[in-house]
């Protein structure tokens, strides 16, 4: 009986005292946006206000008692309609550590395998309500739509190929960490999947947020339109992209998305593109290396360079676990004030 107090006791300073940290950090401030969809919906101060607490979380979640009440008698739902492992998996621990109570639904296993629209689940999901869900899908634009539709707030977990904000904010702090505090005029070579990656849709709007330069490298086919417009430069030969990089983020080949048509073959994509030991050295001496998951090892990048202290990718898993532990915080008390106007039908 006594350990059992004792443990409380402790728990609750613990709560009591990431509690404090975290208000003071925010003094007051409340996010501007009611969802995430896209890193655009975030201000440049609301995102660094939001990497000032993860620094906290990060203490935390590294700590035995990993436990608080902060989400206590709140509900998430975790709505993927697309295969995951670490986003699903990061959300729905995360909320766990918060005290929420989660529940994961796939497609496969909902009413819309039975024929029911996108628009009747919305309604259908909220009508339970959930301060929180997070959506993850295969068609762009549907996590917005969505959005509009529910009272709830929504936290886009990648649709499509068009955005997965909550990547490129882990993607930011652990360049943050680990590549400098100061991103301004750092060299981000992008390697890869240009064309499908919904990664780099959210990547690429961060680190012109930050300053960073920002080169591609890829087959012209898995390149993207209108590069030059997002002020992105674009070189063919990797080994010309690699010269001086701060960060080199490797995109996998979204083969489930056809990504295979875009290529000659597997085998020459890897030999022209694959992050070696030797295309390493091109880089920078203290240059870091990522990757959003799952690496496909030797097509994406090499086993001699992913189990070095240049790999990221490890880490990258981590950072995810605590920026989303400060999102779902942060977004838990939208449902009292965010408004639905009218279902569009």
């Amino acid at each position: 009986m006594i350990i059992c107090y004792t443990i409380g006791l402790q728990l609750q300073h613990m709560e009591n005292k990431l509690l404090t940290k975290l208000n003071k950090i925010r003094k007051g401030r409340n996010l501007s946006c009611n969802d995430l969809i896209s890193i655009n919906d975030l201000k440049k101060t609301e995102i660094e206000m939001i990497m000032e607490m993860a620094e906290e979380a990060e203490t935390f979640l590294q700590g035995k008692m990993k436990k608080v009440d902060f989400l206590r008698g709140k509900t998430q739902l975790n709505f993927f309609m697309e295969n995951s492992t670490r986003t699903r998996t990061s959300f729905e621990l995360a909320g766990k550590n918060l005290g929420a109570d989660t529940i994961n639904i796939s497609s496969d296993k909902s009413s819309m395998k039975k024929g029911e629209t996108l628009l009747d689940t919305a309604v259908t999901l909220d009508q339970m309500q959930p301060e929180i869900i997070v959506m993850r899908t295969s068609s762009s634009g549907a996590v917005r739509f969505f959005a509009k539709n529910v009272k709830a707030a929504v936290i886009n977990a990648g649709d499509g190929w068009n955005e997965h904000p909550s990547q490129g904010l882990l993607d930011l702090y652990t360049m943050k960490k680990f590549a400098g505090k100061n991103l301004k005029n750092k060299k981000l070579v992008i390697v890869g999947d240009i064309l499908h990656s919904r990664v780099f849709g959210s990547l690429a709007r961060v680190a012109k947020m930050y300053g960073m330069k920002i080169v591609v490298t890829a087959p012209r086919t898995l390149i993207r339109p209108n590069l030059e417009d997002w002020g992105i430069k674009y070189e063919a030969k990797i080994e010309d992209a690699l010269v001086d990089a701060d960060v080199i983020y490797v995109l996998r080949l979204q083969t489930e998305r056809a990504a295979t048509a875009y290529v000659p073959t597997l085998r020459e994509y890897s030999k022209t593109y694959v992050i070696n030991a030797d295309r390493l050295k091109l880089a920078k001496e203290d240059a870091i290396v990522m990757h959003a998951g799952p690496v496909v090892r030797e097509l994406d990048i090499h086993t001699n360079v992913l189990e070095t202290k240049a790999s990221m990718v490890t880490r990258q898993v981590f950072s995810g676990y605590c920026i989303r532990f400060i999102l779902l915080w942060l977004f838990s008390e939208k449902r009292d004030i965010k408004t639905v106007k009218e279902r569009l039908f």
